[in-house]
């Protein structure tokens, strides 16, 4: 009768091997967590006035912020050959000085309420990234109706809708 070479006795995988492999594991998705939390929460940007702004104070300074106010009148100048724009925005109350380096609307000097988007430099003043433009030559009072918005990324031209009226 032939007897088997084999071992009855399977080899186990060692433990140990095991343990590395969900350590790193853990270790990946930890870390993937932590940029996904704190990727988030730096670049998420709530629309805040400029009061709001102000009330911040040196917090604010370096943080990518999202601030809505008024134009303010005759304070918009112009380089064309550098392509950059410097106006001044305000809530009656605040003011707060803003630079751009991109395309902005063609109306925007006519604009009554601009949202820009940027950081906060140590002076005070903003560096804006993205310019929103309200358009008040397309607002129409009779029908409770918004205007509509032109988002400046760079530069691309995106038309954002506001609500419809009631």
């Amino acid at each position: 009768m032939a007897t088997s070479t084999f071992s009855k006795n399977k080899v186990k995988p060692k433990p140990k091997y095991q343990i590395k492999y969900l350590i790193g594991a853990v270790v990946i998705f930890g870390v993937i967590a932590y940029l996904i939390f704190f990727g988030l929460t730096q670049t998420s940007q709530w629309a805040i006035n400029v009061s709001q702004l102000h009330d911040k104070g040196s917090a604010a300074i370096g943080q990518g912020v999202r601030v809505s106010g008024q134009l303010e009148a005759n304070s918009v100048q112009k380089d064309v050959k550098g392509n950059k724009i410097a106006f001044v925005m305000t809530d009656g109350k605040y003011t707060v000085p803003v630079s751009y380096n991109g395309v902005v609307p063609d109306t925007f000097e006519r604009a009554v309420e601009v949202v820009v988007e940027g950081k906060v430099n140590p002076d005070g003043s903003l560096t804006a990234s993205n310019v929103l433009a309200k358009c008040p030559s397309k607002y129409d009072a009779s029908s409770n109706q918004p205007s509509d918005y032109q988002w400046y990324n760079g530069n691309e031209l995106t038309n954002v809708q506001g609500p419809q009226g009631q």
